[in-house]
């Protein structure tokens, strides 16, 4: 559209993103001489200014959340309130405002939900159950994917905020509670056991029993984990400084694995 002389001031002009008057002049001085619509280049310039400035934007704005987030791990939070610095082990500001996850954030209880939901056998592991026994595949199947969500729910941070820590016992309840124990185990195993040797030869039920044993095994393994984090998430709950209401709920989730 211009000519590259042309081109190539237009671009060292509008290196910094601001137009000055003279730089103008000059711009317009030159365009004249080489017979170029003057509304033409003003459109042009514009577009490149507008693209800076888009540009340095995004930069100040990115350099800026690098500050924020480097101000927030060496001072903690920060009350959008009063703009007081919280201490990171409490819930509640000085002033009296409760710090929450932002609506459009994602929740410890989502993200672990999600990783769980995710969890696929590896190659190694789907060989290693395609060449076992009949009698052994659903069990091995099963041991895998337990261990592979006790890692994840023994290795997922431990929530800061109240409402994670709330969600966070309600799941880790839920995960307590649906899971057999010993004394269901056995019971389970001796039904299996009475039930195959009426319809089945002794061989199948044997086969059966060892599967429901492997299979209970695996869950007792995932509830233990669960209890596990319940307790550490219990922890940080009690060490925040929270109100009377968060404090009830705390008893509340605590009071029903004591039952």
């Amino acid at each position: 559209m211009f000519s590259k002389e042309l081109e190539n001031l237009i671009q060292a002009t509008l290196e910094d993103g601001v137009l000055e008057d003279y730089e103008k002049a000059a711009l317009v001085k030159r365009a004249t001489a080489e017979g170029v619509d003057l509304t033409e280049l003003e459109i042009y310039i514009n577009s490149i200014l507008q693209k800076r400035k888009k540009e340095h934007d995004l930069a100040e704005d990115a350099k800026q959340e690098k500050i924020d987030q480097k101000k927030k791990e060496e001072f903690g939070r920060v009350c959008p309130n009063c703009g007081r610095q919280i201490p990171p082990m409490t819930v509640k500001c000085e002033c009296g405002y409760e710090i929450t996850t932002p609506v459009n954030s994602v929740s410890s209880v989502q993200i672990l939900s999600k990783k769980l939901s995710e969890i696929t056998l590896t190659e190694s592991e789907k060989k290693e159950i395609e060449e076992a026994a009949p009698f052994q595949k659903n069990g091995l199947k099963e041991k895998f994917i337990a261990d592979k969500k006790i890692d994840i729910i023994s290795t997922f941070p431990v929530p800061n905020t109240k409402e994670d820590i709330i969600e966070f016992l309600a799941l880790s309840v839920a995960g307590t509670n649906k899971k057999l124990g010993f004394l269901d185990i056995k019971i389970n195993c001796y039904k299996m056991v009475a039930i195959a040797g009426i319809i089945i030869p002794i061989v199948g039920w044997m086969f059966g029993a060892l599967f429901l044993i492997s299979k209970s095994f695996a869950e007792e393994k995932l509830k233990k984990a669960w209890r596990e984090k319940f307790d550490q998430v219990m922890s940080k709950g009690r060490s925040l400084r929270g109100d009377a209401e968060f404090t009830k709920q705390l008893d509340y989730y605590e009071s029903i694995l004591e039952e």
